[in-house]
């Protein structure tokens, strides 16, 4: 009796953390998703203000990532995202936090940045592994990433205006070509993101 009861709790506390993973990661790449990712930025920015830290807020999202998924199909566009992601989580440090907003858009959050350059070095070895030629089931293809770059605190004091940055500045990037960085002093004033996906 007392092993078939203890054997009920381990099922039922196993089912719980299963839901709970499910609900806060993003099915395809078993990355954060945007409603955990929201949670992680709110605690960072908390314990960064307390702490007197810097974080970077890096915003990524895939040039070319369309095209693969008209010419490729949909399941070849999945293990796209797939191997994106995988690659990187590879470019950041165990701490930090990877995600996915959705679509071909992610984002890292990269804790205790020791200097103005530490985020911009990060995106950069992002933006060299993803330009790199992926391999699809035999296929080989290749992408590149548009990036954008925010600091807390001198980007924004809150997530909303942080992530509006990155985001805003991510577009830039992707505005003059792609496969690129662009931070907020990279844009004009004045611009927004509506006219760049316009």
């Amino acid at each position: 009796y007392v092993s078939t009861q203890v054997a009920s709790a381990v099922e039922r506390n196993r089912d719980r953390s299963m839901l709970a993973h499910m609900v806060g990661h993003d099915s395809l790449t078993d990355l954060p998703n945007r409603y955990l990712f929201d949670e992680k930025l709110t605690a960072a920015m908390r314990t960064a203000a307390d702490g007197q830290l810097s974080l970077g807020l890096l915003y990524m999202d895939l040039d070319g990532f369309k095209q693969v998924n008209d010419r490729h199909g949909h399941a070849s566009g999945d293990l796209l995202l797939q191997q994106a992601a995988h690659r990187i989580r590879h470019c950041v440090r165990q701490s930090d936090t990877v995600a996915r907003l959705g679509g071909d858009e992610f984002v890292a959050l990269l804790y205790g940045v020791t200097d103005v350059n530490h985020a911009t070095r990060v995106a950069e070895k992002i933006r060299q592994s993803l330009e790199q030629p992926f391999e699809l089931e035999g296929t080989i293809v290749q992408v590149t990433a548009s990036i954008g770059i925010a600091h807390y605190p001198d980007d924004g004091q809150d997530k909303h205006s942080l992530l509006h940055h990155a985001d805003h500045a991510m577009y830039a990037a992707k505005h003059r070509g792609g496969n690129r960085l662009a931070c907020k002093g990279d844009v004009p004033d004045g611009e927004t993101s509506e006219q760049y996906a316009a």
